[in-house]
């Protein structure tokens, strides 16, 4: 169903009375916050986790009154009063005080720092009600599906109440401000600080508005441990910076209402749970410190086990190779074999390199195994049976990146992801298939699966940038975290005057 200009006039009234609302990432006084997704449901749960310590303050829209709310609030999506939230972009121009489309304000990274860039997005008069209506139409005229895009509006309802059965009605978006820890749904971590209740696409979005270097403090405890060396810490502290940074640049979740999410996708992130004084010093002791490259910000990702080579980032992602993510060796004696070659592979595979030192969690990446029925993998490939399996191409790590199965008909796989996820979650695809294999006249190695197929791998993740285990035996070995940064992303500077800001 499309809607013409009144619908676009309203449309644009609507998300420019609520733009400083449904903005992301911001710097106030010089200082960076990111807006981090914590929940995204159509019921939102906020519970004290002290009832002694439960005011609450919301603030409906863009007015400066503040309703002070006490104990457990349960807010749900109620009405949605809108005739369109889908548009389509037809161009974008530089933001002036005499633009009329909408304000878009992202950051870039230009002449060695970041930069907030304000445009002014035209809208084509077609609106929509869902996005299929809106990829259809556009598609039918030829236009990029990235042109679509969801369009916030006033007028979503949400219903408050009370422990004391209270209701309240407010407009989205809200602000909300707890200085007590909040417990949000079943979340077995607290929150606090600055929040932010939108209506998006018919699902209630709740993030926090978190300075970055909280943000980091925030991550470090479960991407390498809470525990982990001082050195290790530091040198993690300094990689999720940057990749937070990195991140926000990319602007993957700008229709999401968020610039990261609290989950592997972006980096996994629970507030100050598990925070302690090692976490702090790590993140205070390299404070506002990032990785560039080249005058450019060097995208800094990591892995928890590379099995012993790390990998390269445009075999791994299909991309265009950077110099600092080309893949090094990391444990002694893998540079002397290449295991892009089958033999090599599985010969460093069956290499016992666990070190008694390394913590449970490094011990599961260094060597497993993994079973699956040759049933199961043809349910997964979409096939009746599998006769052949070919590994086409391992990269640089050994991990497998291109894979062919064969039954009725042929079914490729590409990239170490969807491998992994067919054969049923793997935590790598280092592995090689336990059986009988041969080479075939193009050199590729052919298997003839069992019943069972029995997998046995290395590595834990992508194996792109710093490998979490190396790390650690490098902070071990009385390495600092700038020997370790240095290490896994070669060439890489580091920078602290990388922001511009009025």
């Amino acid at each position: 169903m499309r809607y013409k200009a009144l619908i676009k006039v309203l449309l644009l009234i609507s998300f420019l009375s609520f733009a400083s609302f449904l903005k992301a990432a911001e710097i106030r006084n010089g200082q960076l916050y990111l807006e981090v997704l914590i929940e995204a449901d159509n019921n939102i749960t906020l519970r004290p986790e002290k009832e002694s310590e439960s005011t609450i303050n919301i603030y409906e829209s863009d007015l400066p009154v503040c309703r002070k709310m006490n104990g457990r609030l349960e807010i749900d999506l109620i009405k949605t009063d809108k005739q369109a939230c889908w548009g389509i972009l037809s161009r974008i121009e530089p933001w002036t005080d005499n633009s009329e489309g909408i304000l878009s304000e992202t950051f870039v990274w230009s002449d060695n720092h970041l930069e907030l860039k304000k445009e002014n997005l035209i809208y084509a008069d077609t609106s929509f009600v869902c996005r299929d209506s809106a990829l259809a139409y556009a598609r039918a005229q030829g236009i990029s599906d990235k042109m679509v895009q969801y369009i916030p509006l006033i007028g979503s309802t949400v219903k408050i109440t009370t422990s004391r059965r209270e209701k309240y009605y407010l407009e989205t978006p809200l602000r909300i401000h707890s200085d007590y820890p909040l417990i949000i749904n079943n979340h077995k971590e607290t929150y606090s600080g600055d929040f932010y209740l939108k209506e998006i696409d018919n699902r209630l979005v709740f993030t926090q508005l978190v300075y970055l270097e909280d943000y980091v403090a925030g991550v470090i405890p479960y991407e390498i441990g809470d525990n982990a060396p001082l050195e290790a810490m530091k040198a993690q502290a300094v990689s999720v910076r940057t990749h937070s940074i990195t991140l926000l640049t990319y602007n993957r979740h700008r229709n999401d209402g968020y610039d990261l999410c609290n989950t592997t996708h972006c980096q996994v992130y629970k507030g100050k749970y598990l925070i302690n004084s090692n976490v702090q010093a790590a993140v205070d002791s390299t404070f506002n410190q990032i990785l560039i490259i080249n005058g450019r910000i060097a995208d800094t990702p990591y892995h928890s086990n590379c099995g012993g080579h790390t990998d390269a980032a445009h075999q791994i992602w299909n991309s265009q190779p950077l110099p600092h993510l080309l893949g090094i060796p990391c444990i002694s004696g893998v540079d002397s074999l290449d295991l892009t070659q089958e033999k090599q592979a599985r010969q460093w595979i069956d290499k016992n390199t666990i070190d008694p030192l390394m913590s449970s969690w490094e011990k599961s990446g260094m060597s497993w195994s993994h079973t699956i029925s040759r049933k199961k993998l043809a349910n997964n490939l979409g096939l009746n049976n599998i006769e052949k399996i070919v590994i086409n191409q391992r990269s640089v790590s050994g991990r497998i990146i291109d894979m062919s199965f064969y039954g009725p008909e042929e079914v490729r796989i590409l990239g170490e992801a969807k491998i992994r996820e067919v054969f049923g979650g793997l935590r790598s695809s280092f592995f090689y298939i336990d059986g009988k294999n041969n080479s075939n006249r193009n050199g590729k190695v052919e298997i003839i699966p069992d019943g069972i197929l029995n997998l046995k791998g290395k590595g834990y993740g992508h194996g792109v940038g710093m490998c979490q285990s190396g790390a650690l035996r490098l902070a071990r070995e009385g390495k600092n975290y700038w020997d370790i940064l240095s290490f896994y992303y070669p060439g890489t500077q580091i920078s602290t005057d990388w922001m511009y800001y009025e």
